[in-house]
């Protein structure tokens, strides 16, 4: 696999790590937005976290800069920072492409991984983390 192939436009959803069941799902809901990756063979990336309603203008956008590298699958690191009017978000992202199954019926590219809130933000404390899933719009 080559750090490249994390290229690509996916719907990022984030999801907070409750260990009990829930009634609704929406209470696992941490974040969904677009993400936007470009990743060179030099194993740099940098994209944007876009996050707003379906058919709006973007509501808040977030500047991802990060590694990649492709030693046993391609694993990467982000880092994402927040523009004005949310300048203060700052958050780290770890994740990897999931496996593809060769006998896959439909199986998108998915990215998984954690995600850290390093700074607060609007009365949120750093340290809050959550699990995310990103799974390919463009291609496969």
């Amino acid at each position: 696999m080559n750090v490249t192939e994390l290229s690509g436009s996916y719907t990022y959803r984030s999801f907070l790590e409750l260990p009990d069941p829930v009634d609704d799902f929406n209470k696992l809901r941490f974040a969904q937005a677009e993400l936007n990756l470009v990743a060179a063979p030099d194993g740099s990336v940098s994209g944007e976290l876009i996050l707003s309603d379906p058919g709006e203008q973007p509501l808040i956008v977030m500047d991802m800069t990060g590694r990649a590298s492709a030693s046993s699958g391609v694993s990467f690191t982000l880092s994402g920072r927040g523009r004005p009017p949310i300048a203060d978000f700052h958050y780290e992202y770890d994740g990897i492409i999931l496996r593809h199954w060769e006998t896959g019926v439909d199986q998108r590219k998915v990215l998984a991984g954690t995600v850290l809130r390093a700074e607060p933000h609007g009365g949120a404390p750093a340290g809050q983390t959550a699990s995310f899933l990103a799974v390919r719009r463009d291609g496969v």
